[in-house]
């Protein structure tokens, strides 16, 4: 397939911003009710979580991603005027509880985006990266009124609701990127995604409006929780089957094979989850992200930005290289992305 024949979109630039200060993961488990014991073949959550420390803050998410999105302007070269659309693809909604409030009206309206639409694609969980993504392609592609657009995410979780039991421990933090029509950088061959109803609650916010009859209303109840019956007959049992159905399902549609794909990026969760990837699609190391676990954990959504932009500068990733950005999130999807640096 000729994919230099048609429009297409590419990344101009991604960047992020991580909160300088930092908390032990120790410190973490110490001040979160987090169960302790094996979840499966003897893998004990806290013992092989493998992160040592994440990026804390009191700041606002908004002010994550302002930062974000300032770096990521800045290193595209494109200027206030020339950004025709904004998108916040933050999966959890931050400074309020939405739908009312807009971080993408708020990222418009303090970088003088005057020109600019605001929206967001965000229920994707951690796989809002990519239907973000998908979503601009779509409009950019359709729409020759959008020529440029910046995409991004700002997470600050509760102060004692780091632990996303039994899967990771969140980070602080914000990233964003700028995406163009026709951009020689960072060509984006395609996006896949793949969504299952059902799973819709595996994890949830409950909200003050779900509280028991006489329970105190209190900031747990804006915490993130997960039905554990659920998602260990629901998601454990698929997970990387689907992986694998929505890595094949846009490497058939690219016309392209696994030995095509250069790099992969994937969510930072913990080190077993990294392993079974490795081996489950017979990967090695080097193929792979993996630095960034250990002193950050998951940025949820921003994972895929960060990851990304960390192994460009590490000279992981090369021009011309064909990387497969990959994650799932709670909603539930499974997605992929093959970007062409």
């Amino acid at each position: 397939m000729d994919h230099h024949t048609q429009d297409h979109v590419g990344i101009l630039s991604e960047a992020f911003y991580l909160p300088p200060d930092k908390k032990l993961v120790a410190d973490v488990f110490r001040d979160e009710d987090v169960p302790f014991g094996t979840l499966s073949k003897n893998v004990d959550f806290q013992r092989d979580i493998g992160i040592h420390d994440i990026h804390v803050t009191e700041e606002m998410p908004s002010v994550l991603a302002l930062e974000a999105c300032r770096r990521a302007m800045d290193q595209a070269g494109v200027s206030a005027s020339e950004i025709d659309l904004v998108v916040d693809f933050t999966s959890i909604p931050e400074d309020y509880v939405g739908p009312t409030w807009s971080a993408a009206g708020l990222v418009q309206h303090e970088l003088g985006l005057d020109n600019a639409f605001a929206t967001a694609v965000n229920t994707g969980g951690c796989a809002s990266y990519h239907l973000a993504l998908k979503s601009v392609m779509s409009l950019m592609l359709s729409d020759t009124g959008f020529e440029t657009a910046l995409l991004f995410a700002g997470d600050r979780t509760p102060e004692f609701n780091k632990t996303y039991y039994p899967i990771t421990v969140a980070s602080d933090g914000g990233s964003a990127l700028v995406v163009r029509r026709n951009s020689p950088r960072a060509r984006i061959l395609g996006v896949e995604t793949i969504s299952i109803g059902r799973l819709h609650d595996v994890w949830y916010v409950p909200g003050l409006q779900s509280r028991e009859p006489n329970e105190e209303p209190t900031e747990k109840l804006l915490h993130m929780y997960a039905k554990m019956d659920k998602f260990n007959e629901g998601v454990i049992p698929i997970n990387f089957r689907m992986f694998g159905k929505v890595i094949q399902k846009l490497l058939k549609r690219c016309e392209l094979s696994m030995e095509d794909v250069d790099y992969y990026i994937y969510p930072t969760f913990s080190t077993w989850d990294q392993a079974y990837f490795l081996k489950k699609f017979d990967l090695p190391r080097e193929k792979v992200y993996t630095a960034a676990l250990k002193h950050r954990g998951h940025v949820q959504e921003s994972d895929m930005v960060i990851n990304y932009a960390e192994a460009v500068d590490q000279g992981h990733i090369r021009p011309g290289d064909k990387v497969m950005v990959i994650s799932n999130g709670a909603g539930f999807a499974w997605s992929a992305a093959l970007i062409q640096h």
